[in-house]
């Protein structure tokens, strides 16, 4: 598993490396919760048509608001899991998805580099989200 990680967090580091533009957490996560509290009702998309039912779209906000929560405590690992969550929710606006994935970047490249640093917990965090991706 060790050398898998490796090969992930240098692939990501090379990738978040060569964008020009720097993907700060708190600018993200800023529009994440935009993204969430200006849409208005009606608006989501299910397969290209609006939502027949508002209650999925309740649960994508809770999971954003737990996902919020976690980052206000500095814990990455938690929002990122939080937000694959909300990433399988077919109720999302196209905003919403797109802001969801960039704050799951920029959360994942912050671990990224604090490990690369050596902070333990940045690694473990990290291994916490891989482990959840090879459920």
């Amino acid at each position: 598993m060790r050398p898998f990680l490796l090969a992930l967090c240098g692939a990501a580091l090379l990738t978040f490396s060569a964008c020009g533009k720097k993907a700060d957490v708190k600018t993200q996560v800023s529009e994440l919760e935009k993204a969430f509290q200006t849409a208005p009702a009606g608006t989501p998309v299910q397969a290209g048509r609006p939502a027949s039912n508002p209650a999925p779209l309740a649960d994508a906000n809770a999971w954003v608001a737990l996902a919020l929560s976690a980052v206000r405590t500095n814990d990455f690992a938690g929002g990122v899991i939080s937000l694959q969550a909300v990433q399988r929710m077919p109720v999302l606006t196209t905003e919403q998805l797109i802001s969801v994935q960039r704050a799951m970047e920029a959360m994942t490249a912050d671990l990224l580099v604090r490990a690369s640093k050596g902070d333990a917990k940045a690694k473990a965090d990290l291994a916490a989200i891989e482990r959840t991706r090879s459920q």
